[in-house]
């Protein structure tokens, strides 16, 4: 068992550093990308490397496919057309310390879809963890102590919040298929799903990117996001899925705000304003409180 837990610290420990330099490249990208053009290109890129993978490792992708295809577009949908649209739409608008706080509140919105479809009954500590999470999120927006947030950076909060409640369903739904089908399965047919539903809103977006207006470090970005954040992040999320319990798993990612914050601070000189670093406080806090 202690070895177990070891080998969770250290993929959900690889998995945030990943995570963190996604905010801070993804940001880059989102900047100097259309939003739409900008999801097809990460997936296609991400559905090469895990084709390629599933090649090299043999596996079968198409029966399985055809048995688990419902589950699979949903997953795919949430995961994939709905999580990057409102991810990479909300990066563009907002900090990349904002978009890892919302983040952050993964493990909250799990157990709020568990209380919703009746899985789960959360006590009053429980109740009380939400609503300190909830409130953490209201003073990020609020921006007490550290005056008025811009209106695009609301907007931008209010959709990596949209995000964030796609990846938590996508998080619920994915976790039989894990157990059932292997990591490395499940993540490639719910990528190529994703693709294949994202892929005519993306098309839509294509024209509109200027490819000599992209700055390197936007491409350098898009790179980054299709392959360390689409392939090995979601390798290590599903990796972690099979071991632990989506909730378990999702809390283990709290430190991504922390990680994100002191990368912001040293690559981008964004300090950390009173409001953000309370609204981490009351959001860390009441994860934990949910998750004891």
């Amino acid at each position: 068992m202690g070895q177990r837990n070891l080998r969770f610290a250290v993929v959900m420990g690889l998995h945030t550093l990943i995570s963190a330099g996604t905010y801070l490249l993804g940001k880059a990208a989102a900047d100097a990308i259309p939003t739409l053009a900008l999801g097809l290109l990460r997936f296609l890129i991400a559905g090469a490397g895990f084709l390629l993978l599933a090649k090299f490792r043999g596996l079968e992708l198409w029966s399985v496919a055809k048995a688990d295809w419902r589950a699979y577009f949903w997953a795919g949908f949430l995961g994939v057309a709905l999580n990057q649209v409102a991810f990479l739409g909300g990066l563009a608008l907002t900090l990349p310390s904002h978009a890892a706080l919302l983040y952050a509140l993964t493990p909250t919105m799990v157990l709020l879809l568990a209380w919703v479809r009746g899985q789960e009954r959360p006590g009053p500590r429980k109740l009380g963890g939400l609503a300190l999470a909830f409130s953490g999120v209201a003073v990020l927006f609020s921006g007490k102590a550290g005056g008025i947030l811009p209106p695009r950076w609301i907007l931008g909060d209010i959709m990596v919040l949209v995000a964030v409640v796609a990846w938590a369903g996508y998080t619920v739904l994915s976790r039989p298929l894990v157990l059932k089908h292997g990591a490395q399965r499940a993540t490639t047919l719910t990528i190529l799903f994703g693709l294949a539903v994202f892929a005519p809103l993306g098309l839509v977006g294509l024209p509109r990117l200027a490819v000599a207006s992209v700055p390197p470090m936007a491409w350098v970005g898009l790179v980054y996001l299709g392959l360390m954040t689409s392939v090995a992040s979601y390798l290590l999320w599903f990796h972690a899925l099979s071991m632990k319990e989506p909730s378990r798993v999702a809390i283990a990612t709290n430190l991504q705000p922390v990680a994100t914050a002191v990368l912001a601070w040293v690559f981008y000189g964004q300090g950390v304003t009173p409001s953000f670093a309370l609204g981490a406080v009351l959001v860390i806090g009441g994860v934990i409180l949910t998750q004891l």
